[in-house]
């Protein structure tokens, strides 16, 4: 049976498979962000479903991509607080019927039997066309290093600056994206803040936090600040904002 990719406003019948996937690929602590409880459910409304593609073979869910167009004025920056503030500044502005003139990729997720096979190319190509379709003249990514964990000591950005043998980047997710003609645009170092309180933290890492400081954990891509005293611990996750050509 062939792979075949729908708009989420074409097969609504698969957004609870989808939206399960997404769960289960991201570490537990990725799943409370506050800016996305606020807006990720409006993705799947009229009209940004149109912009969510989900990937499916003989019934089931095998990928999904989200996206979200934004308004981007010439010789703007793209934001520092990168994934947290377009997908807000996305929702908002279709909110108030306004103007957008750009698509920020959000997640792109793949089930763990069909990774390595290509799809993740065409979710990114299912982004550019429905960039293209809306008349949308900008794709752009906050791109989480899929491999950043494991070198929680070194800095994000020399990380992100690494390259093989062969000149590619470092970085498979980074590459995947470079391979596609994307070129690293800046850092994001404060693409996403996820705080909560001890307890909370303590079950989404399996950690314990017998004192106030900054801890790595298993998924992070930046340490974890925790304090005790307050009963808050906070996660600022970094991401590469990258830029496809249309």
């Amino acid at each position: 049976m062939p792979i075949k990719l729908w708009r989420a406003d074409e097969r609504p019948d698969l957004l609870a498979g989808a939206e399960a996937l997404t769960a289960a690929s991201y570490p537990p602590f990725m799943l409370h962000d506050p800016v996305s409880a606020r807006y990720w459910e409006a993705l799947y409304t009229a009209p940004l479903a149109r912009f969510q593609t989900i990937a499916e073979l003989d019934g089931q869910v095998i990928a999904q991509g989200n996206a979200i167009p934004f308004m981007w004025r010439a010789g703007e920056e793209l934001p520092n607080d990168g994934w947290d503030a377009v997908l807000e500044a996305g929702v908002e502005a279709t909110r108030a019927g306004l103007e957008t003139n750009a698509l920020s990729a959000l997640s792109i997720v793949i089930a763990p039997n069909h990774r390595g096979a290509g799809l993740a190319e065409q979710m990114l190509g299912a982004m550019k066309q429905a960039a293209n379709h809306a008349g949308l003249t900008a794709l752009v990514a906050p791109v989480r290093p899929t491999r950043k964990a494991d070198y929680p000591l070194q800095d994000f950005e020399r990380y992100c600056g690494w390259t093989r043998g062969d000149g590619t980047p470092f970085d498979p997710w980074i590459r995947t994206h470079w391979r596609l003609g994307a070129s690293i645009v800046k850092t994001a170092p404060c693409s996403m803040r996820i705080p909560g309180n001890i307890s909370a933290w303590q079950q989404w890492t399996g950690l314990t936090f017998p004192e106030s400081g900054l801890y790595g954990f298993a998924g992070g891509l930046a340490p974890l600040v925790v304090d005790i005293d307050r009963d808050e611990a906070v996660y600022t996750e970094p991401n590469l904002w990258m830029r496809h050509l249309l």
